[in-house]
């Protein structure tokens, strides 16, 4: 090798050094920055307590038109807003205390 081409190779950068590190806690994301899970309505809307949550708020009898109902809600309040009333009932009528609205079992 020539010292030209000796010197050439030593002018050259070297890549920026890598570090490997723990960032612990940090590394989460504050609680509450995460957007809410979207709302499943299909297993919702078949659950007993949403089904007379829909006839108590509709008026409309069984075998009413529930479905159309509930999507007609949904775009003139929006999903959070909507659930947000029937969670809010559900809560109030008091019938399922170890159930969320969801229909998942509270432990404990």
């Amino acid at each position: 090798m020539t010292d030209d081409v000796k010197a050439d190779l030593k002018k050259k950068s070297k890549p920026p050094t890598q570090i490997a590190g723990v960032t612990g806690i940090d590394a989460h994301k504050p609680m509450g920055s995460e957007p809410a899970p979207r709302i499943n309505w299909f297993s919702l809307t078949r659950l007993p307590p949403f089904e007379m949550f829909v006839l108590e708020q509709s008026g409309l009898n069984v075998g009413g038109n529930a479905d159309e109902w509930v999507k007609q809600r949904r775009a003139t309040l929006g999903d959070d807003a909507f659930y947000d009333q029937y969670a809010l009932w559900h809560k109030k009528k008091g019938y399922w205390p170890n159930e969320t609205p969801t229909g998942e079992v509270i432990e404990g």
